[in-house]
C-alpha cells in the first residue's frame, strides 16, 4: 500500500507493506509538488501473485517504492485485494485528499 504522509510543511509517500500480517514502513520518498502519479503493477502470472508499486512526478517516469508485496491466498476466510485511494486523518478530524481518476487495466496474457 502506497500512502502520501503530511505533517507541517513536510509531504511524504510512504508504502506500508502488510505482507507478513503486521505492517511495516517499507519506503518513504519527501515530496513539494502538488501532483503525484502512483501506480501498482500486479503479476498473477505461474502464480506469482505480486504486486510492485511506483510513484512519478509527471505520469512517465516511474520510480519504484517500498517492497514487493506477495499476495497470499487463504482459504478460511479469503475476500480478495483491493486497491483503493482515501484520505485519513491521525491528529485530527479534517483533511483532504483530491483524486482525479482511479485507472485499472489488465494485460491478460493467454496462450
Amino acid at each position: 500500500m502506497e500512502e502520501r504522509k503530511v505533517n507541517g510543511d513536510n509531504k511524504n509517500i510512504v508504502m506500508i507493506n502488510a505482507g507478513t500480517g503486521k505492517p511495516e514502513e517499507a519506503g518513504s520518498v519527501s515530496l513539494n509538488q502538488e501532483i503525484l502519479y502512483m501506480k501498482a503493477e500486479c503479476d498473477f502470472t505461474e502464480k506469482k501473485d505480486v504486486a510492485d508499486f511506483f510513484y512519478s512526478l509527471d505520469g512517465k517516469a516511474w520510480t519504484r517504492i517500498g517492497t514487493q508485496l506477495k499476495m497470499t491466498y487463504t482459504l478460511p476466510h479469503f475476500m480478495g485485494y483491493r486497491f483503493t485511494l482515501f484520505n485519513y486523518a491521525t491528529k485530527e478530524t479534517g483533511g483532504y485528499a483530491d483524486f482525479d481518476y482511479f485507472h485499472i487495466t489488465a494485460n491478460i496474457k493467454r496462450e
